[in-house]
């Protein structure tokens, strides 16, 4: 009887050393557990996970991938080009005014008046040349053109300078504003009379 005593003692412990060992070796998570997955998070592979039949994340293998996707964001509408706009014609830059001014060597003597969009020139040299011209203007663009000869010049309300061309010659000229009577700019005697002046 004496030799059970100690005997049941030692047995008595070592099981509760046991299940001590056992209850620590559950919680911790040791040799009887699954062994650990290894996840790649970038590549999203499951290691040896796949080979055990699972995800890696506790789902069976050919479940769907619940790891979230990013949305593409919605890219912001391109622009559209913008349709060419009518071309409007130019308001003209000089309007109701007379002119009257030389070649640049003296040869001839131009006068000009505007009215709206009407331009007439005259244009002489007091002897052999003596020359009419009727056009538009354009903006600040004067287009004339008469029997034997045309007339181009840029103009605003300050000066015109241009070309103008008789027979076979022509001749750079600018000419300045002058004064005339209220609505006659363009009539032919006002524009002798400035250009013969």
């Amino acid at each position: 009887m004496r030799a059970r005593g100690p005997m049941l003692t030692l047995l008595a412990v070592l099981a509760v050393g046991l299940a001590v060992f056992g209850v620590n070796t559950v919680l911790a998570g040791g040799p009887a557990d699954e062994p650990a997955v290894t996840t790649t998070a970038q590549s999203g592979s499951t290691g040896s996970a796949a080979s055990a039949g699972s995800d890696g994340y506790g789902a069976p293998a050919g479940a769907p991938a619940q790891a979230a996707q990013a949305t593409p964001q919605a890219s912001a509408p391109a622009p559209q080009a913008q349709a060419p706009q009518q071309e409007q014609e130019a308001a003209p830059a000089v309007s109701d005014a007379a002119f009257a001014g030389r070649s640049a060597g003296n040869e001839v003597t131009v006068a000009m008046g505007v009215e709206g969009d009407k331009v007439v020139a005259y244009v002489c040299d007091g002897e052999q040349v003596e020359s009419w011209f009727e056009g538009t203007v354009n903006g600040g663009k004067l287009q004339l053109s008469g029997v034997d000869g045309d007339l181009t010049a840029d103009a605003t309300d300050r000066a015109v300078f241009g070309t103008v061309a008789v027979g076979d010659k022509s001749w750079p000229f600018s000419a300045q504003p002058e004064d005339a009577p209220a609505g006659v700019a363009t009539d032919r005697a006002v524009l002798k009379k400035l250009g013969t002046a």
